[in-house]
């Protein structure tokens, strides 16, 4: 749980004639993590390659035509299980019987959904058109734009604040405005005028925007708009129904081949995971040699399953990371996978979006799930607001049948059905229920009564946060053999020296009492002189001789800017933890806004009614908007002040192929 699953490299060779049945086997186990031989081992750009040849395209395109029809038909894709282990065995005949019933099958559907989409497009264009004439059934103007009138007509739409302007100059005219429909803001409006005015009529429309409508084709023929309209109806009508018989058709399409297309998309996807195997291998004269890595407990099962495949025929070799020159040396790297009881893996989405950690260093995982719901709590502390978070979130990511939705939704659910708990108990702890700080006496402080002592306790908090995050690093370090870095590194132990010291000193001072001159001389002064000194030391402790690249100068100005920034940059860590004490005391300023509310409306008419509103209203806006901010602020502390002291990101995810996406499914595990 503290650091990666541990891994080991297996090596294989194996016979040309046993290749096709191992790399079946690979594919069914689903627990190797393959790598490319070329970038570890330049001797093997030699060997020749697999060649999946015409075989692979066929494969890619009969899969994207397979695709393209369960999108058409609204066919959802499954994901590929073991049990699917069946469909390793398709042969080059099951391709060619398999294309000629997706060809069959596209002639027909691709027809149906061509003509589906063109209908469909064409009701919204009779939709617009039916929106854009039947006002004008209001009016029941006939013939009223024809060569030979004398009036000056425009039917169109202006924005609503400019339909003032336009009665306003139009009030001067012999015109008349009428308002026929509003739609979102816009006003649909027909003017009528006289032809001897219609240069100013054209002007005082185009000041205001007006957009024009083309009059209905029977309007202009001296028909009448109402029957325009009634036949508009119609036709949307006839358009719809036509529509709806060819969806039932479809559907019934759907409901006869819905069985064996999803086959042959699953047999497909087995095929492309086939070629992607085969893409790592590399071929001597008479054999195949390929490289990965397993979980150390499954590196036995992996070996004796290839050697089965192989009926003895093969050469396996299991390496510990440790034993290769390539991982020591940096040049490769060993695939991480992380493994975290149920409870932390809401969690770790959030480590992963800063990244993953390397194989060899600590997974932060637990630390940073205890620490963010300490301060979640403490930030959003109620026992009625966290009652609502965690019921959400057992909604959204512990209900029966939540294995049917998302799993992002999922993973959110479960997090903040943690942070509700965590709501509860600090609520407990504050004795605050829906900001009531009457109804139950807290157990430990009221935030707003002790606002000193709660900035206090946030900002020792930071320092045992802080203190956490130099520790990791040091413990990094001594796993990575980068000894210069436990003593020396931005987070080292000299830098925790200054840092502890100082806050000693700091601690000392607000207590009115004298600080100590070998505090200052020997936790503050050695420490620092002991950064300048730090690459003669390194020198001597290398046995050669002290090099300053840039000059000894210019050494000793990046140095002294070094210890600037170690201080500034832990008082600004330290300081940064102010912010949880601050938004405690913000989420009490809501609930006293509310009740404030609350006392104004209550003794007026209906008041009761109003502040039931208020409170209800208040109290969903208070979950929603600090939820989200509290919620940010503490990932900013972890991600900036406690994963910056040691995180080592830039690891690479364990990606085994094979069915089932990974080996640890079952057994509750995740993969990276």
């Amino acid at each position: 749980m503290f650091t990666p699953e541990r891994m080991h490299q297996i090596n294989v060779m194996v016979f040309e004639s046993e290749i096709e049945e191992v790399t079946r086997e690979i594919v069914r186990l689903g627990i190797l993590h393959l790598v490319r031989l070329d970038d570890s081992q330049p001797w093997v750009e030699q060997l020749g390659e697999f060649d999946a040849g015409k075989l692979s395209e066929k494969i890619y395109r009969l899969d994207q035509r397979v695709a393209n029809l369960m999108k058409d038909l609204e066919i959802r894709e499954l994901p590929l299980e073991e049990r699917d282990s069946k469909l390793l065995e398709m042969s080059v005949g099951d391709l060619d019987g398999m294309e000629r019933d997706v060809t069959a099958l596209e002639a027909r559907v691709q027809d149906m959904v061509r003509r589906r989409k063109e209908l469909e497009v064409n009701l919204e264009r009779m939709k617009g058109i039916f929106n854009d004439v039947s006002p004008l059934a209001q009016v029941g103007l006939a013939g009223i734009k024809t060569p030979y009138t004398f009036l000056e007509v425009h039917y169109g739409q202006v924005r609503a604040e400019n339909l003032e302007y336009v009665n306003e100059k139009t009030a001067q005219l012999a015109a008349v405005v009428l308002p026929l429909v509003q739609r979102g803001g816009m006003e649909v409006i027909l003017l009528i005028g006289l032809k001897t005015d219609r240069l100013k009529i054209k002007r005082i429309l185009r000041e205001a925007a007006f957009d024009e409508i083309e009059m209905p084709e029977g309007g202009e023929k001296g028909g009448d708009s109402s029957l325009v309209v009634e036949g508009l109806e119609d036709k949307i009508q006839g358009i719809k129904e036509k529509v709806d018989s060819l969806g039932a058709e479809i559907r019934e399409v759907r409901k006869d081949n819905s069985a064996a297309i999803t086959d042959y998309h699953r047999s497909l996807r087995v095929a492309e995971l086939l070629i992607r195997v085969k893409s790592y291998l590399k071929k001597t004269k008479k054999t195949y040699i390929f490289s990965g890595w397993v979980p150390s407990d499954r590196k036995r099962l992996v070996e004796n399953e290839i050697m089965r495949a192989a009926r003895g025929r093969a050469f396996i070799q299991i390496v510990r990371p440790e034993e290769i020159t390539e991982v020591r040396d940096g040049s490769l790297k060993v695939p991480v996978m992380l493994k975290h009881p149920s409870f932390f893996r809401p969690f770790a989405m959030l480590v992963s979006n800063y990244g993953l950690p390397e194989y060899s260093v600590i997974d932060p995982t637990f630390f940073f799930a205890i620490s963010f719901l300490m301060m979640f709590g403490m930030m959003f502390g109620d026992v009625g607001h966290g009652m609502i978070l965690a019921f959400i979130g057992w909604f959204l990511g512990f209900r029966r049948g939540g294995e049917k939705r998302n799993h992002g939704t999922v993973t959110v659910g479960k997090l903040a059905f943690w942070c509700g708990l965590s709501s509860i108990l600090f609520g407990l702890l504050y004795g605050s229920v829906f900001g009531l700080e009457n109804l139950m006496e807290g157990l430990w402080m009221k935030p707003m009564h002790n606002v000193l002592y709660f900035f206090k306790v946030a900002i020792y908090f930071g320092i045992v946060f802080i203190s956490l995050g130099i520790l990791l690093n040091v413990i990094n370090a001594i796993r990575t053999r980068n000894f210069k870095a436990i003593f020396f590194d931005h987070a080292g132990l000299v830098s925790a020296i200054i840092y502890w010291c100082g806050i000693g000193a700091v601690s000392i001072f607000l207590s009115n009492k004298p600080i100590p001159v070998v505090l200052i001389s020997l936790g503050i002064g050695l420490p620092v002189l002991l950064l300048f000194l730090r690459e003669p030391l390194a020198a001597v402790f290398a046995r050669r001789r002290v090099r300053f690249e840039r000059g000894l100068m210019t050494y000793l100005m990046e140095t002294a800017i070094e210890v600037m920034e170690i201080v500034t940059g832990y008082l600004g860590n330290t300081v940064s933890f102010i912010r949880v004490a601050a938004f405690a005391l913000a989420h009490v300023g809501l609930f006293i806004a509310v009740f404030s509310l609350v006392d104004m409306v209550k003794d007026k008419s209906a008041g009761y009614v109003y502040s039931a509103l208020i409170l209800i209203v208040g109290n969903a806006v208070i979950i929603a908007l600090e939820g989200m901010v509290v919620t940010i602020q503490a990932i900013r502390l972890e991600y900036y002040e406690f994963f910056g002291k040691f995180f080592m990101g830039g690891g690479v995810a364990y990606k085994p192929i094979g069915l089932g996406a990974g080996p640890d499914r079952k057994e509750g595990k995740e993969t990276a």
